[in-house]
């Protein structure tokens, strides 16, 4: 706002002196030249002569026409600012040929192309400004002939370029802007020669380097943003010599160091901003200095230390944002003199401490959120004096004590989750009237809540899960408007109440973890509106009511694990739009019913440990497809299909092969028998099968090989023959291979120990025989093998000691001969080793036990020359033993020992006991270290674990030997830091596709694919623990319109997140990029973006368990694949820095042009934000414009302008004219479409569509195309 009313002030006395300054009078024939330029000038514009109707009025002077101003017999001013309708045209060459213009303004023109060189001889001009167009190219050195230039905007344009340091020589400058341009290199030194600016904008443009000192010499300038660059080094010094500026944002760079002591000279400055920086140092004293500041924004950054405790002089202050800036230490009590605060934001902090009880007199605050810290004591009664506050979040905390009554009168929502707060819940906590979001699990509340909700009448969430709450489940929770109620993990007790089925409003109910009992209510299936029933981990009992087939918007029941007996209801199928279907764990029985075909969307199907019985039927395929999804499709989705720990029979239907989305197929503990069907290598999403424990015959087909599969377990069946001999080549993303217990015969292909990826291998109880044979290029990742009880023989070759990560090992009950290879003990992450029961020969080797960490070993029932120590322990006996056998086949003859051998022999045992004995303590203190050391830092997480014998295996914490990615539901990939470094030249800048808050975005050609690598900031990086639940969280996040996360990298202080690469990059990319936009992004493509990627958002907000909140949705947020279908990207990254929020987001996030107005009051990230945001992204869908840079008196931005436009009734003047004119059905649908964006951006975010609604309103405008 203080550039916007400065730009106003400028223009406006530029306006006064063209008016009044007298020129010398000119002749008729000059006068008659800038006629003939005008009109030649309208003549190149006459293809849009309906954005200036004035100019084509033929009783119209040219002086006269609009936007022109002539002065005597020159031409001054050209304005066509075209707010009305754009010309998108090129720039016009003409306009240089006005060698006497001073005012020339062709802002929101949709102009392309470069500056004719002309322009940059125009000595006279004195305000230039071509903001919001598509213009390209440099800056040239002739700029510098502009000597009487006071006013230059280049915003939002796509010029490029370094900045000419001939700029520094247009010393007359008042105001310099290039606000969202493609500028990069360092930022010149001469531009300080500017002596008299007053406004410098370089926000948003890839300026990099340090600021230079020279800015010291700006002592007029009252604005300055370089927001959104990637300057580095500290900020400098001089930057106290500004002594008159008012408003000062450095955010979202990469500067360093402290802040310097001198920012307390700014003495005027209103706004500070210095987000998502990399600052470090304590906050200075001096910085409450700023006895004028209002607005100060710290967050992002690695202080040190405490927040100062003269903040309180900071009288003004009515915005504190400190989220994630590494503050410790109490919240200095100080801070209540600050009596305008509205928002104090200091959450994802270490603060400690009670809340100070000083801060009862902000009467004025209106949000307050400290989430993530380490506060504690108990919730002050005190709050109550808040009586403008509207939200207070105070998650993931060590609050303890009750919660004390709060008289709250226009408190919306309050998140007091994850503390140790206790007691019974008080009812008075409806005295908040507008209480909607109610947010208090993961605490140690207790009572029950009979009567404590029953005046909430606007409440609309209620998240009580993971309590100690008890009794029964209140009926008047019926009568309330929740949409959501989540009462999982507590001990409510009693029947589901009926007049719960009363309810109008509710979406979702989770009651999971509980111990309710009786029937499931059939009145349950007069909530119509319901989507998510879960009821899992309960004692509910007898049959699954016929009712829930009228629950027609269910898109996900799951009644796992209670007493369900009979069969499946045939009604429970007429929920048509069902996508997860979980009914595990009961006692039901009877056949899978045929009438599961029409479940057409169904991706995920759980029935496992029932007692179904009968074949599986031929429909079990009907859902598993790849189609377009409604409303259903905002369900989390696995791909599961699990029959698993059930009773059924026959074969596996060969209709199986049309499961095309299945990625798990769970069908072991069964009955089946006959061989495995050929069909199930049609399934191209297959990931990870499991047929064990059934009776199924025949080879292992090579058809099974054919499959990207990462898990494969066939055991525990009677499959004979041998192992293909191409198995290891052909399935190469194998993880886990079980083949135990089968009848398998044959040699053990050596190419099995070459998948790169496998970790897990059991061939035990088999009949393999020949060489256990590991080649030179074995896998290194491997963890368990068991080749237990088969016929294996020979020698056992020292190649094994290839199997670098290998942790536990075991051959016994097998044939293997031969002496034991030294190279054993190589192995130093073997935990467990079994060799008992072969006939390994001659003396055992000792240095097998040298293996640090080894904790069970068998070497009984071979033919071992001398002693073989029963356990590591008794290596001393072992080597004992060896010196002695060594000793008498040296020399067979009797030796008489001198007194002197005797004194050499007893200082020798002496000097080696002595060694030994140190090394044992050396040896247990060294594993007493690295057993600290990996509780305390984890620097490095293991991908994966063995699946048996785990009570060996974790008896000492291995640490691999490379870099693990956990990739979830895909293959767990590998990768050393050689790797990644050497896919990106040690991240060498011509590598990066995308810069953001959180880090800088790699592409990463590793082998086989090509990835896209995140780097992010270490500024923002919390404990592992936290974070790698965030990923585990987020690594299941799976739809068709996001970007998964395909993995995480974690190694030392680094942190990688590895994504699918989008092959056309960000849709800002192909808006602003105009020529190839017009041909690729014709108006059926945009439209199917914004379609996919409000599907992608509403999924975000309504399907996944914990809904996120994206916070920062703009067009480079939305990526393109090949075929231009959307995919939102960098869901989840809020999340993942800041480490695990759930309904309300609390650090502000967002992109100006997109954030909602709200934000600047409430500072609380809301789904209705980021639905406002979306609306932003359909109107540049429409119109083709940026979402800034429009005329001050529009709003200065899209949204303003939209409206301005609409209130004049020109709705068809804000499409973009390349694509409006090409068909009169596009037109009409884009007219649907804006209707759609005015309603996701309104002013309220109550009016605002949710984003299921969005959908529903896209589909329907669908009609009109």
């Amino acid at each position: 706002m203080p550039k916007l009313i400065f730009r106003y002030q400028v223009c406006h006395v530029l306006t006064i002196i063209l008016a009044f300054v007298i020129y010398p009078a000119l002749t008729h024939g000059i006068f008659l030249g800038d006629v003939e330029l005008l009109k030649a000038l309208r003549q190149s514009l006459i293809s849009r002569r309906n954005a200036i109707p004035s100019w084509f009025e033929s009783e119209t002077s040219p002086c006269n026409w609009t936007g022109i101003r002539c002065e005597g017999a020159v031409v001054r001013q050209i304005d066509l600012s075209c707010t009305n309708s754009p010309l998108s045209l090129p720039f016009p060459v003409l306009i240089g040929e006005f060698k006497s213009i001073k005012y020339l303004n062709l802002s929101h023109c949709a102009l392309t192309g470069g500056f004719p060189e002309s322009v940059w001889n125009l000595e006279n001009i004195e305000s230039l400004d071509v903001s919001d167009n598509r213009l390209t190219g440099m800056l040239p050195p002739t700029i510098s002939n502009l000597k009487n230039l006071r006013q230059l905007v280049l915003d939002d344009n796509s010029f490029s370029g370094s900045f000419p340091s001939a700029i520094g020589l247009l010393e007359e400058l008042l105001e310099l802007s290039v606000h969202g341009n493609l500028f990069y290199g360092n930022i010149p030194e001469k531009l300080g020669n500017l002596k008299k600016l007053q406004s410098l904008d370089l926000s948003v443009n890839n300026f990099s380097g340090r600021l230079p000192s020279s800015f010291g010499n700006f002592t007029r300038l009252l604005y300055f943003d370089a927001r959104q660059n990637k300057l580095s080094g500290p900020i400098i010094p001089e930057i106290g010599n500004l002594r008159r500026l008012r408003t000062l944002d450095l955010s979202w760079n990469s500067l360093t160091g402290p802040l310097p002591i001198t920012i307390g000279n700014l003495k005027h400055l209103q706004s500070l901003d210095l987000q998502n920086c990399r600052i470090s140092g304590n906050i200075p004293e001096e910085i409450t200095e700023l006895r004028s500041l209002t607005y100060l924004n710290l967050a992002e950054n690695i202080f040190k230390g405490e927040l100062p405790e003269s903040v309180g002089r900071l009288t003004n202050l009515n915005y504190l944002i400190a989220p994630n800036a590494g503050l410790t230490g109490k919240i200095p009590p100080q801070l209540g003199n600050c009596k305008r605060l509205k928002i104090i934001n200091l959450s994802f902090n270490s603060l400690s401490g009670p809340l100070p009880e000083d801060l009862a007199g902000l009467e004025s605050i209106s949000s307050v959120l400290l989430d993530s810290n380490c506060l504690s004591g108990p919730v002050p009664g005190w709050i109550s004096n808040w009586k403008e506050v509207e939200s207070i979040i105070l998650s993931k905390n060590l609050l303890s004590g009750s919660l004390p009554p709060l008289d709250l009168p226009l408190m919306s929502s309050l998140d007091l989750s994850s503390n140790k707060l206790s007691g019974e819940l008080p009812s008075e906590i409806c005295n908040a009237k507008s209480l909607s979001n109610l947010q208090l699990s993961d605490n140690n509340f207790t009572g029950s809540i009979d009567k404590t909700f029953s005046n909430c009448l606007s409440l609309t969430d209620l998240v009580l899960s993971e309590n100690g709450l008890f009794g029964e489940i209140p009926a008047y929770l019926g009568d309330l408007q929740l949409i959501t109620l989540e009462l999982s993990k507590n001990k409510f007790s009693g029947k589901i109440p009926d007049q719960l089925s009363e309810s109008k409003t509710l979406m979702e109910i989770s009651l999971s973890n509980n111990m309710l009992e009786g029937p499931i209510p059939s009145a349950i299936a007069k909530v119509s509106t319901l989507q998510r029933l879960q009821l899992d981990n309960n004692l509910f009992e007898g049959s699954i009511p016929v009712s829930i087939g009228k629950l027609k918007n269910l898109t996900n029941l799951s009644l796992h694990g209670n007493r369900l007996t009979g069969e499946v209801p045939l009604e429970i199928f007429e929920c048509t739009k069902l996508v997860s279907l979980d009914l595990g764990a009961n006692r039901l029985t009877g056949p899978i019913p045929k009438s599961i075909s029409q479940l057409k969307l169904l991706d995920n199907l759980v029935l496992s440990y029932n007692q179904f019985s009968g074949s599986i039927p031929e429909e079990i395929c009907s859902g598993f497809q790849k189609v377009p999804l409604p409303d259903s499709e905002f369900v989390q989705h696995y791909g599961m299909l699990d029959l698993s720990n059930n009773e059924l029979e026959g074969q596996i239907p060969a209709s199986i092969n049309k499961c095309i989305v299945v990625s798990k197929l769970n069908l072991q503990g069964n009955r089946l028998n006959g061989s495995i069907p050929f069909e199930i290598s049609g399934l191209p999403n297959l990931t990870s099968v499991d047929l064990s424990f059934n009776s199924l015959t025949g080879p292992i087909s090579s058809h099974l090989t054919s499959m990207s599969l990462q898990g494969l377990n066939l055991s525990h069946n009677q499959i004979k023959g041998a192992i293909p001999e191409n198995f290891g080549s052909k399935m190469s993303s194998l993880v886990k291979l079980d083949l135990s217990h089968n009848l398998l015969s044959g040699p053990l292909p050596p190419s099995i120990f070459n998948i790169v990826s496998l970790t897990f291998l059991d061939i035990s109880q088999n009949s393999l025989s020949g060489t256990l044979s590991v080649g030179p290029g074995s896998t290194s990742s491997l963890l368990f093998l068991n080749a237990s009880f088969n016929q294996l023989s020979g020698n056992l070759c020292d190649s094994l000691s290839n199997l670098t990560s290998l942790s536990m090992l075991d051959l016994h009950n097998n044939s293997i001969t031969g002496t034991l290879p030294l190279s054993l003990s190589s192995l130093a992450a073997l935990t467990y080793l079994d060799l008992s029961n072969n006939n390994f020969q001659s003396s055992f080797p000792c240095n097998i036990c040298d293996i640090e960490g080894l904790a069970f070993v068998n070497f009984s029932g071979n033919k071992f020359t001398g002693n073989v120590p029963d356990t590591c322990k008794d290596t001393e006996i072992c080597l004992l033993n060896q010196n002695i056998f060594l000793h008498r086949h040296r020399d067979s003859s009797p030796v008489i020992l001198s007194h002197a051998s005797v004194l050499g022999i007893a200082l020798g045992a002496t000097l080696v006991s002595l060694i030994i004995l140190i090394g044992l303590v050396r040896w247990r203190m060294l594993r007493q270290e690295a057993m600290i050391l990996e509780r305390g830092s984890n620097k490095i997480v293991g991908a994966t674990e063995p699946a048996s014998s785990d009570e060996l295996l974790v008896k000492k914490p291995k640490v691999p030997l490379s870099i693990n990615i956990a990739t979830f539901e895909h293959s767990l990939l590998r990768i050393n830091p050689a790797d990644i470094l050497s896919a990106t030249e040690n991240f060498s800048k011509s590598y990066i596709i995308g810069d953001g808050g959180f880090g800088t975005v790699y592409k990463a050609s590793l082998p086989g694919r090509t990835f896209a690598v995140k780097r992010l900031n270490g500024g923002h990086l919390h404990g592992n623990r936290e974070f790698l639940a965030e990923l585990e969280t987020l690594g299941k996040v799976n739809h068709q319109n996001l970007v998964p996360l395909l993995g995480y990298c974690v190694f030392a202080d680094e942190r990688f997140l590895i994504y699918e690469y989008m092959e056309n990059g960000s849709l800002d990319f192909w808006l602003r990029n105009q020529a190839d936009a017009i041909q690729a992004l014709d108006w059926p493509t945009r439209f199917k973006i914004c379609l996919g990627s409000a599907r992608g958002l509403a999924f975000l907000h309504h399907g996944f368990v914990p809904h996120i909140i994206h916070r920062d949705i703009k067009s480079s947020n939305i990526l393109l694949d090949r075929n231009f279908e959307p995919r939102v990207s960098d869901f989840g990254l809020a999340r993942i820095i800041s480490a695990c929020e759930t309904h309300v987001s609390t650090v502000l996030a967002g992109t100006f042009g997109y954030i909602p107005p709200e934000y600047g009051q409430t500072m609380m990230a809301t789904t209705k934000g980021d639905v406002y945001s979306f609306g932003v992204v359909i109107l540049e869908l429409l119109t083709g414009k940026a979402p800034t840079g429009q005329a001050d008196i529009e709003g200065g931005n899209l949204v303003g302008w939209m409206r301005w436009m609409v209130a004049r009734g020109r709705e068809s003047e804000v499409l973009d004219p390349y694509l409006s004119a090409s068909s009169a059905a596009w037109k009409t649908q884009m007219l649907e479409v804006l209707a759609i964006a005015r309603r996701c951006t309104c002013d309220e975010p109550w009016k605002r569509p949710t984003m299921l609604e969005v959908v529903k309103l896209l589909k329907g405008a669908k009609t009109y195309g």
